[in-house]
């Protein structure tokens, strides 16, 4: 199974992003991307994630592997006036959640240096469950999952929509790469995602409140044991470029 990320350390080598330089993590949750980018950039560079969402920041925080790294809790409609400008402005599932993606890409160009590089990995639900077929139960976690997100009005094929994106907003992509996140009943995230995306599911109605986690996650469990196989969770979509 691919590393969770393996794809987007390809991607920021592809965008050249490097020693010394500024970089914003917008949508930044537990700053995993913030200290992959921490460590590229080194002790001459910086590197701020922002994010509205405190409990994920307090996590963040907890998280922090170095010096250079600073979070911050905003809106990134309206981010702070003195946060000055970037070489680089980076994020992971962010924009599929936002109801204006263009809206927010045009906002993060102007806290672009010139020659600025914007760098995105989005998820997309294109080929989702392809290959498992005798995996039932594997399948419909890929489904609740996508259900949920599109529930609360996650554009789940943000993916496919990138290069147009960043076409209107005057980005020219140096790179659009695309990469199926393949897993195996033997090993995969199927389990983790339902169970941290519980109360996100009820809440949202995809499931009925009497819907058991725990006989789900069995249930999971016990397929994975008899049946061997391998299938796509979904696309992984990836662009990076220059204003």
């Amino acid at each position: 199974m691919q590393k969770r990320n393996d794809f987007i350390v390809k991607l920021l080598e592809k965008a050249s992003i490097q020693n010394g330089m500024r970089v914003l993590d917008v949508g930044c949750a537990t700053g995993e991307v913030t200290q992959i980018v921490a460590n590229k950039v080194g002790d001459q560079g910086e590197v701020i994630g922002v994010d509205m969402n405190q409990d994920m920041l307090h996590m963040a925080e907890e998280n922090k592997q170095f010096e250079n790294v600073k979070y911050i809790k905003g809106d990134i409609y309206n981010l702070p006036k003195d946060i000055g400008k970037f070489d680089a402005i980076v994020g992971r599932s962010v924009l599929m959640y936002l109801p204006g993606a263009y809206e927010a890409l045009n906002v993060l160009r102007g806290h672009l240096k010139p020659n600025g590089i914007f760098c995105f990995q989005e998820s997309d639900a294109i080929n989702s469950g392809v290959g498992a077929d005798n995996l039932p139960m594997h399948q419909k976690a890929i489904q609740l999952v996508w259900k949920t997100v599109e529930s609360e009005g996650g554009d789940i094929h943000i993916g496919q929509k990138l290069y147009t994106l960043f076409q209107k907003v005057g980005v020219v992509p140096v790179e659009f790469i695309a990469e199926a996140v393949i897993q195996t009943s033997d090993d995969n995230d199927l389990k983790w995602l339902i169970d941290i995306m519980a109360t996100r599911m009820k809440e949202r109605q995809v499931v009925k409140s009497s819907f058991s986690i725990e006989q789900f996650l069995n249930n999971l469990t016990n397929e994975s044991e008899k049946h061997h196989s391998a299938f796509i969770r979904d696309m992984a979509f990836g662009i990076c470029g220059r204003i």
